[in-house]
């Protein structure tokens, strides 16, 4: 992602679940499409889920393969940040758990 104050909206479906494309025989996301896009340092206030399962990882952060992995301080699920050094590192808002406010 790029700095940090930027966004960007990813019309592609992004995360868990994963299905079979046939044609390629690979596992692909199928999860949200529009997730809100930011730098990991833009998620002011947000808190690790409360289940431990949904926060894991490797060596270097949170992996977000089985879904989002943070909530917002009133315990709505709102985000999966990708955090672990084999991946980009963003964060993605899901497009039903938040609302853009001018």
């Amino acid at each position: 992602m790029d700095a940090a104050g930027t966004f960007a909206v990813d019309p592609d479906p992004s995360g868990p679940p994963y299905v079979l494309d046939e044609p390629s025989g690979f596992l692909v996301e199928s999860g949200p499409v529009g997730t809100i896009v930011l730098n990991p340092v833009d998620g002011l206030g947000l808190e690790g889920h409360p289940d431990i399962a949904m926060r894991r990882g490797y060596c270097c952060g949170m992996d977000g393969e089985w879904g989002p992995n943070l909530v917002c301080t009133c315990g709505a699920v709102v985000a999966t940040v990708y955090s672990d050094c084999y991946q980009v590192q963003e964060l993605r808002l899901r497009p039903d758990a938040v609302a853009r406010e001018d």
